[in-house]
């Protein structure tokens, strides 16, 4: 069930991962959106909207962990136009922090948990 990942707040999001799901998946769930307005109408276009915005919190949030920040910072979001910038620039422009451990292992590094190494003095590690 990875799909129920996509609106959870655990976890870490790169960069490429972030970039893929605003360009592909929010612009369907947009359209899917304005298509269930249209038909059936109100109250089922609410489903969609909902689930949307679960989604892009996940998102927003497993991004800001992964470059060491908490998922409140979308509050972020409430001031106008600042926010809005500081969030894009923070999201979506920035690598992944150096010290974000607090997270979990960076996005895309599956823990081994068969053996205990340094990733700073084991050279097999990427």
């Amino acid at each position: 069930m990875s799909w129920i990942q996509e609106f959870s707040l655990q976890g870490r999001l790169g960069r490429t991962g972030f970039w893929l799901r605003m360009v592909v998946v929010v612009p369907l769930a947009l359209w899917l959106c304005t298509l269930v307005q249209r038909w059936p109408g109100a109250p089922f276009d609410l489903v969609p909207v909902m689930a949307l915005v679960a989604h892009l919190v996940s998102v927003w949030g497993r991004r800001l962990h992964d470059r060491g920040r908490s998922a409140a910072w979308l509050l972020l979001a409430a001031v106008p136009v600042a926010g809005a910038i500081a969030l894009l620039v923070e999201c979506g422009l920035r690598g992944p922090a150096a010290k974000a451990e607090r997270y979990g292992a960076p996005a895309g590094v599956r823990s081994d948990y068969l053996r205990v190494t340094n990733p700073a003095t084991d050279p097999a590690l990427p």
